[in-house]
């Protein structure tokens, strides 16, 4: 037959058609094993994220943290469709591979949570979709073939990260001896993920007597102060006293960029309200995951204007007491109130319109779009509080009132930091930047 297109839609010849690939039953089975180790991967970094004190770590994990929320979501949505009910999409498929997160998650810095996660975590995921991908008929699942196409690209990304990062880590180590650091570790987990019979389920499972003591034995608290890196020389309970009244467009914008610059706590906020809030529906996880990456990409922005400008971005204040405070001292559902709450307030004309609007004055087109950004992500933002605190709270009146309790609280805390000498720091800082004349950014469209 003279075909006028490609045959099965270009998706594969008649013979790569014919071959019967995996069932229904198998692809399920799959899938909710995927989506178990997507989504505990999910909780094993933002478990960590406040430990971590590598600034440029934080930025990749909390990237990856929100790309695995979404993989989950690919994952349950498909899952859904393959007339498997019921679903047990949070149940755990295989106690060997919840026993291999149990040691993955007491990871003890930051060279072990990275091996863990990309020298064995990422490359036996990988290896496992790429074989289902080729496996699965391409025509009767095209489906699942086209989702873990796309998680896959992301997957890959991010263990090219991964493997950069270790091996920059693994410079920075002294072992002292020929076995590369982190060795014994990824060995360690191995073992235990060997003994769920790997990612898919079709290895050759250890007995629990071949498997090395158990770290799970130990009781797991994720450290709840945010840490910093060497680098970072006035990690304070507040960010000083900050500029306030008639000060120039020049000077605002760049108060603000400091403010972008220093909003890194927010994801250390956010991390354990998602760790410790455990019995909510998976669309809040996926909502907070978002958030998360949006807030350290607001970070990411001051980072980018700080750098271009020739400034040392880690030796200005960072303040940590926004996550700290909240996360040794409130319930997570106080927490998100707080955080909501700040937000909220940003909504008003003198929030994130104001400014945007100061970026526009101040001429500089970066600082612009930086704030045009952050004003729409906020906005998400603020929706995603209400969303969710609505139902914990029953009523506004009873959030906003929550809310004035908590930030009296943490206000004492910058109260009290704010009084010490060392607060006055802007002007001297001020004086340091940069005069360039910038050109004024143009009308949005």
């Amino acid at each position: 037959m003279n075909a006028t297109a490609p045959p099965l839609a270009g998706l594969c010849t008649y013979a790569q058609g014919g071959e019967p690939g995996y069932s229904v039953e198998r692809t399920v089975q799959l899938l909710r094993r995927y989506l178990f180790v997507e989504s505990q991967t999910m909780r094993c970094l933002v478990a960590h994220l406040n430990a971590v004190p590598e600034w440029e770590v934080k930025c990749g994990l909390s990237l990856h943290l929100w790309q695995d929320a979404e993989h989950c979501t690919w994952l349950r949505n498909r899952v859904k469709e393959m007339r498997t009910p019921p679903l047990h999409l949070d149940r755990i498929p295989d106690s060997g591979l919840d026993a291999f997160f149990q040691e993955l998650i007491r990871s003890r810095n930051t060279l072990e949570l990275l091996t863990g996660v990309y020298r064995v975590l990422k490359p036996a995921s990988i290896a496992a979709m790429q074989r289902h991908q080729s496996e699965a008929n391409p025509l009767v699942d095209q489906p699942t073939r086209r989702l873990l196409r796309f998680i896959l690209l992301e997957e890959e990304e991010q263990l090219a990260w991964g493997d950069a990062t270790l091996r920059s880590l693994f410079d920075k180590v002294d072992s002292g001896d020929s076995v590369e650091p982190g060795e014994c570790w990824a060995a360690h987990l191995q073992a235990y993920l060997d003994a769920a019979g790997g990612i898919a389920a079709d290895g050759d499972r250890a007995t629990e007597k071949e498997l090395p003591p158990a770290r799970a034995q130990e009781p797991f608290n994720p450290i709840r102060t945010p840490q910093r890196d060497e680098r970072f020389t006035r990690v304070w309970h507040s960010r000083g006293r900050l500029p306030n009244g008639d000060i120039s467009a020049t000077e605002r914008n760049w108060f603000q960029l400091y403010m972008r610059l220093t909003e890194m706590h927010v994801p250390e906020l956010m991390a354990l309200i998602i760790y410790d809030w455990d019995d909510q529906p998976w669309e809040f996880y996926h909502d907070m995951a978002r958030q998360l990456w949006d807030e350290a990409r607001h970070a990411m922005m001051g980072e980018i204007a700080f750098e271009l400008s020739g400034l040392d971005w880690a030796a200005v204040p960072h303040e940590i007491s926004f996550g700290e405070f909240p996360n040794s001292e409130l319930e997570p559902a106080d927490r998100h109130c707080l955080l909501w709450g700040i937000e909220q307030g940003l909504m008003k004309p003198d929030g994130k319109q104001l400014e945007y609007k100061v970026a526009r004055e101040s001429g500089d087109p970066l600082s612009t779009t930086f704030q045009d950004f952050d004003w729409a992500d906020e906005v998400l933002h603020a929706q995603i509080g209400r969303r969710w605190l609505l139902p914990a709270f029953e009523s506004m009146e009873a959030m906003q009132q929550r809310y004035e309790e908590v930030l009296a609280r943490f206000q004492a805390i910058l109260d009290q930091d704010q009084a010490l000498a060392r607060a006055e720091w802007w002007d001297a800082f001020y004086q340091q930047i940069p005069r360039q004349g910038k050109k004024q950014a143009p009308a949005p469209n």
